[in-house]
């Protein structure tokens, strides 16, 4: 199949019949993928169409609705199933579909249902809240769960392998406050309480991982580096330590020091998918491009090509400046992304379709494109704007290509 299978030429109607076709047959994330389509045809190519909207917009609302209640089912009959982990991801992507307000409160209450519903965590919060009422709490605020930072470490816990998330909650509550605070972006807390979470809980690799983490966000690089060398001198085999150490050193143009520490890793590991994908990367960061993609094909013949390495393959490609090539991988990788009905990264997307225009492609798919990634990416939209601007002209539509230019011209002024 071509390599822009994943357009279409269909009007605004015919994405309207096939979603209207999809909601009575209850496909109901199909119906709002079509509807999307509808909405973003009219506003895109047919605006004198725009009497359609309306009709169509309650159409989506419509068909998000009941896809959210149909993940709040299956989050249930999972919920009953005992697992946890997978019933969270449905409440949580129904969150993110329905805008009614008692449908969002039953989410959240189902939601909390998990953190508290399980004996386990109940007798655990319950015990860490005894134990720390006799000890001072090192953060200077009450050594108990806040019901919020609880909520969210909890989903937190879902994301993780169950193996680790047991060990996450046998932690305690400064590491709760801290993991949680980490994953919001507020470093500075994240450091303080996992530094007491460390001291509360000695020689816990994982902590000092998450600790170390902290501190390279907070630019504490010398703390990161002396708490990820005593990590790997407990654990020589935590490929995570080694990764954070190649970022600290790349950050600081340290390539002879990553290649130093690579060298030292232990050789049961140093053929993992991970490590080898940790050596392509530190080649790559050093402008060494010919054996970064050497080493990322390795890795790929040797462990299979998934999306990472499909990644990585194809930003080496385009940074040695095989356009052509470059423009073809993110293309696999959009269509595999379609055949497994998973949603496109809009960056996949929009290296695409830069590379597309770069190749000299000024067909009516790629202005779909760079159109739909205005919707998809609007941070990015007056760069959108420009390339569609200059498709137009090459097309010889010039009124267009002059409306869509000066708009890019009105994002750069706002910038």
């Amino acid at each position: 199949m071509g390599l822009f299978r994943i357009f279409s030429g269909k009007s605004p109607e015919a994405h309207e019949e096939k979603g209207d076709e999809c909601f009575r047959n209850a496909a109901y994330g199909e119906a709002r993928i079509e509807f999307e389509k509808a909405l973003n045809k009219i506003k895109t190519r047919y605006p004198e169409k725009s009497h359609l909207s309306d009709r169509i917009a309650q159409k989506h609302q419509k068909a998000s609705e009941a896809l959210a209640q149909n993940h709040v089912e299956n989050a249930r009959d999972l919920a009953e199933a005992g697992d946890t982990r997978e019933a969270a991801e449905f409440y949580e992507l129904a969150m993110g579909l329905t805008e009614n307000a008692a449908t969002r409160e039953k989410i959240q209450q189902g939601l909390s249902g998990l953190v508290r519903g399980k004996k386990e965590m109940r007798r655990h919060a319950e015990q860490q809240y005894s134990d720390s009422a006799a000890e001072p709490d090192l953060s200077g605020r009450p050594g108990q769960f806040d019901t919020d930072e609880a909520d969210m470490f909890a989903v937190l816990c879902h994301a993780l392998p169950e193996e680790i998330a047991e060990e996450y909650r046998s932690y305690g509550d400064a590491f709760v406050r801290g993991y949680t605070a980490l994953n919001q972006g507020d470093f500075s807390t994240a450091v303080t309480e996992l530094s007491a979470a460390m001291a509360q809980n000695p020689e816990k690799p994982l902590i000092v991982l998450e600790l170390a983490t902290a501190c390279l966000h907070a630019e504490q690089h010398d703390r990161a580096r002396q708490l990820l060398e005593t990590c790997l001198e407990q654990s020589p085999g935590e490929i995570r330590a080694y990764q954070l150490l190649c970022e600290l050193f790349w950050e600081n143009g340290q390539y002879s020091e990553a290649w130093k520490l690579l060298a030292a890793s232990p050789e049961e590991i140093q053929e993992s998918r991970d490590m080898q994908m940790l050596m392509g990367e530190t080649f790559f960061q050093a402008g060494d491009m010919e054996k970064a993609m050497g080493m990322f094909q390795a890795c790929a013949d040797a462990h299979g090509e998934d999306e990472i390495v499909s990644r990585a393959l194809a930003k080496t490609l385009e940074a040695s400046g095989h356009v052509t090539e470059a423009r073809d991988a993110y293309a696999r990788i959009m269509n595999e992304c379609v055949s497994c009905q998973q949603r496109i990264d809009p960056f996949i997307k929009r290296r695409f379709a830069e590379l597309s225009f770069q190749s000299g492609e000024t067909s009516t798919k790629l202005l779909d494109l760079f159109f739909s990634l205005v919707q998809e990416d609007p941070d990015n939209r007056g760069g959108y704007y420009q390339r569609i601007g200059r498709l137009y002209e090459k097309q010889g539509e010039s009124d267009q290509a002059a409306r869509y230019l000066e708009l890019a011209g009105q994002m750069r002024q706002q910038a």
